[in-house]
């Protein structure tokens, strides 16, 4: 517990820091950002392929783009942080840690998404922007 509050600055500047460098260097004309194992190794679209592309558009308020890049993430950003910010005030209001877990079906759902995601985005039925 007193290791967790230890580290929690530094996990906000960590997000920080990393936003701030994404904000600057373009993915598309900056080499340093990783690239995906799975697409490198298949040619298959994962389904977070285009993520760091999506987050890139998402800091320059260019929402078009980042649906674009990766529709899924897009998507769940906002979700993540309602998420995260509706388990913060639950443990603020309660006096205790905050603890970020998912329910099995919460997972199983996420999983599905992903799934229908990618086989929609390698097959073409996705939609076009």
């Amino acid at each position: 517990m007193i290791l967790n509050r230890a580290f929690r600055p530094l996990g906000a500047w960590a997000v920080v820091v990393g936003a701030a460098v994404l904000h600057l260097f373009p993915p598309s004309r900056y080499s340093f950002y990783p690239r995906c194992p799975i697409y490198s190794a298949t040619h298959i679209l994962c389904p977070g392929c285009g993520a760091t592309r999506a987050l890139y558009e998402l800091l320059h308020l260019n929402l078009r783009g980042a649906l674009h890049y990766n529709a899924l993430t897009t998507v769940l950003i906002p979700v993540a942080f309602i998420w995260w910010a509706v388990e913060r005030s639950r443990a603020s209001k309660h006096g205790r840690a905050m603890e970020l877990r998912l329910p099995w079906i919460a997972w199983a759902s996420l999983l599905l998404v992903a799934v229908l995601f990618t086989i929609a985005r390698n097959t073409g039925l996705a939609f076009s922007i």
